[in-house]
């Protein structure tokens, strides 16, 4: 069996072969015991040399800019503004309140909730026990009457 030259196997790190000679190296090394200990070998004292354009800063920042979808707020409400804008919110509440209240819709509202209307009606757990109640008493009669056909 043939070893893979040197060359060849620093080719293969630095990622310059074809995929034809990529994929024949790649089965000798799974074959070849003698030939993945070399390559691991090589793997373990390669440095590797990492190398970026001078203006490599420059053009991420320009992309970053170009891409950047809400430009940043740089100018900060003043304590005016933002009393200006609380006092119209509070003003607003006001005025829909006093329309409200005037149309009438606060007085239908007290008499649908009005205490004697709740009074007249069965509470909630009682609704519920009652129509499980009924609901039991119809499977009863239910299963009698196919126990009797």
């Amino acid at each position: 069996m043939k070893h893979i030259e040197t060359t060849r196997l620093e080719a293969y790190m630095e990622d310059s072969l074809s995929d034809h000679e990529r994929r024949e190296i790649e089965d000798h090394l799974d074959e070849c015991d003698f030939c993945f200990e070399a390559y691991m070998t090589k793997v373990e004292s390669w440095t590797f040399e990492p190398s970026l354009a001078q203006d490599f800063t420059d053009q991420t920042f320009d992309q970053i800019v170009k891409k950047q979808v809400m430009p940043v707020k740089e100018t900060k409400q003043s304590a005016v503004q933002k009393q200006k804008r609380t006092l119209v919110h509070y003003g607003l509440a006001a005025g829909l309140t006093m329309i409200l209240m005037i149309s009438g819709v606060f007085e239908q509202v007290l008499h649908v909730f009005d205490e004697d209307s709740f009074k007249e009606r069965p509470s909630i757990s009682r609704n519920i026990v009652s129509e499980t109640d009924r609901l039991l008493q119809k499977v009863n009669e239910d299963m009698r009457s196919d126990a009797d056909e």
